[in-house]
């Protein structure tokens, strides 16, 4: 995989329409992205030590049946633009193809992703977790630092590719320095972060 150069911005989309008053274009979408997250949501406030099988089974039926949302949402629309479906829902459809397991549809829409960031329509920090999530679903080495799982003693950082420039990265596509992540998922889940 390689990074576009397309995906660089600001991460601040606050200059597209829809975060000035004018309506997302789809609020049925948008509705359909946000009650999909909520879903998801409820069961992940439990914190994963303390989930029963039964809930984790849940979380997992949720999680597919969100992905196949978002498939045919993105099917239909390309990658739900902020001006398709505004800030929030545009964050719950990242959430969502984040979330799930499946890296083919999560390759599928990064490019998809990558076009919309470079439209202003999307953040770039989205894009780059959801490639760091491509990365750790395959095997191969993330570029980001976004993502951890739980090691032996604490939450540990999936291997990353060029660690010495890691933080270099992460300003770029509009993410806070590592140690500062690190530490505030520490200092938030202990030592189930994953």
């Amino acid at each position: 995989m390689s990074i576009p150069p397309s995906t660089k911005n600001s991460g601040d989309v606050s200059a597209v329409s829809p975060l000035d008053g004018t309506p997302p274009a789809r609020l049925d979408i948008a509705n359909d992205l946000l009650r999909c997250a909520k879903l998801a949501q409820t069961v992940r406030s439990i914190p994963d030590s303390e989930r029963t099988e039964e809930q984790r089974a849940e979380l997992r039926r949720t999680n597919r049946t969100n992905t196949e949302a978002l498939r045919r949402i993105v099917a239909d629309h390309g990658w739900p633009s902020v001006t398709l479906v505004g800030l929030d829902a545009g964050r719950a459809a990242w959430l969502i193809a984040l979330r799930c397991d499946d890296a083919e549809f999560q390759n599928g829409v990064l490019p998809l992703l990558a076009d919309a960031v470079a439209a202003d329509e999307a953040e770039s920090a989205w894009w780059a977790h959801i490639y760091d999530r491509c990365c750790a679903l395959t095997g191969v080495k993330q570029w980001f630092g976004t993502q951890f799982r739980n090691g032996p003693d604490s939450i540990e950082m999936y291997p990353v590719d060029d660690p010495e420039k890691l933080d270099a990265r992460r300003a770029e596509y509009g993410l806070r320095p590592h140690p500062e992540k690190t530490a505030e998922l520490r200092q938030r889940y202990g030592r189930d972060a994953a």
